[in-house]
């Protein structure tokens, strides 16, 4: 079997038309990111479903032999291929969370109606976060080659063992899709709703620009207004000098750097050429970064509120709501992560301590499914209208009943 691989206008136009048509496409990209801020796009790949409805039997849409087309962006403007993708109403993609941060930072688009396979997946009870290699033997008894993951895509020609492997990545997730869908039931409209935040997710990182990017680090909070200010103007600093020269963060300056160097108590260039660490990149522009940090307005920042110890009982409570979180994942097969997380439990149960039930109300585990999910039973716990009980005939160990 021979994949075609498309390299001219008239190509792209014609798969850009057959995927606006198709009831379900697929996609997924190969890159090179290596030394990179912004990835370099070598390859997309393209599938999709004719003469079938998405409502189809699982059976049918398993059957269905899909359209196949790998299309090269190295020698074609691949932008109306991606246009169509993002404007689908059924974009399926496997674990897509850097295709579509690239995506959005190469074309500027969104993919609010991508599906993915690994969420869809972690809601079917199969595991979370599993690959596609696994998924595909699991749902369609596919042993896929993993070899080449780790191949050259920018090199040209591409082998056929290339083109196989790209092919065999797009080829077979309609097919997972449907089986998922099948499995999901009323699931789907979970999974759908969670793949659309990863994808907002991805495309908000991508859009950072000098004057956000401090945003993006952590241990910010308790800083003084001064040292705020220096970190702010550094962020800004890398992110410039990193799209300048398309090299990734870390490699011009690491995030624990910015805090060391915005603590300095004079930010000379010889304070910070003896920064512990610091890259060759970094110390030849150390007059760069002095003035980067004379610039540092502190009258200007934002507040960025000194973090609380919680209380005692806000601590407690958080432990018992992890405790209620693992049952629930339990029971319904759903991973644990997409549930709620530490941070969610931790979190829930300081606005609780605080501001009392209403407080919590905003949060992401009493909204959208996840309040019927675990939301309500959380706040029978925190209530006292159910209790977690130790159990040594259950599944689990403990269970929850009504007080």
């Amino acid at each position: 079997m021979t994949t075609e691989l498309v390299a001219d206008e008239a190509g792209i136009a014609a798969i850009a038309a057959a995927i606006t048509a198709a009831p379900l496409v697929a996609f997924d990209l190969e890159f090179l990111a290596q030394d990179r801020l912004v990835p370099t796009l070598c390859l997309v790949q393209v599938a999709w479903l004719e003469h079938i409805r998405l409502d189809a039997p699982a059976a049918a849409m398993v059957s269905a032999p899909p359209v196949v087309r790998l299309v090269d962006p190295l020698a074609v403007d691949v932008a109306p291929v991606v246009r169509a993708l993002a404007a689908h109403p059924c974009a399926v993609a496997h674990a897509p969370r850097q295709d579509i941060a690239l995506l959005a930072v190469r074309f500027g688009v969104t993919m609010p109606s991508v599906v993915d396979t690994q969420v869809m997946a972690a809601f079917a009870g199969i595991g979370d976060q599993i690959g596609f290699a696994a998924l595909a033997n699991e749902l369609l008894g596919l042993t896929l080659d993993k070899e080449l993951q780790w191949t050259d895509w920018s090199a040209r020609p591409l082998s056929e063992a290339q083109l196989a492997y790209a092919d065999a990545d797009v080829r077979h997730l309609p097919a997972i899709y449907a089986r998922l869908a099948g499995r999901l039931g009323d699931r789907l409209a979970w999974a759908r709703a969670e793949s659309a935040a990863v994808a907002a997710a991805a495309a908000e990182a991508a859009r950072v620009v000098p004057e956000t990017a401090w945003r993006l680090l952590g241990g910010l909070r308790g800083l003084d207004a001064a040292t705020l200010a220096r970190v702010i103007e550094l962020a800004a600093w890398r992110q410039r000098v990193c799209a300048e020269l398309d090299r990734p963060l870390g490699q011009v300056l690491q995030d624990r750097q910015i805090l060391e160097l915005a603590r300095l108590r004079t930010g000379g260039a010889g304070a910070i050429r003896s920064v512990k660490g610091l890259s060759g990149l970094a110390r030849g522009r150390a007059d760069e970064i002095a003035a980067a940090i004379a610039a540092a307005r502190p009258g200007e920042v934002p507040a960025v509120a000194a973090v609380r110890p919680p209380s005692v009982r806000a601590q407690r409570w958080s432990e018992m709501l992890l405790a209620i979180v693992q049952l629930i994942a339990d029971q319904t097969g759903i991973a644990a992560r997409l549930l709620a997380t530490r941070a969610d439990a931790e979190e829930l149960a300081r606005a609780v301590d605080e501001g009392g039930l209403a407080a919590a109300e905003a949060l992401p585990a009493l909204a959208s499914w996840r309040r019927d999910v675990l939301g309500r039973a959380w706040l029978g716990w925190l209530t006292g209208e159910l209790v977690l009980i130790g159990d040594v005939d259950a599944p689990h160990g403990v269970r929850l009943a009504p007080r």
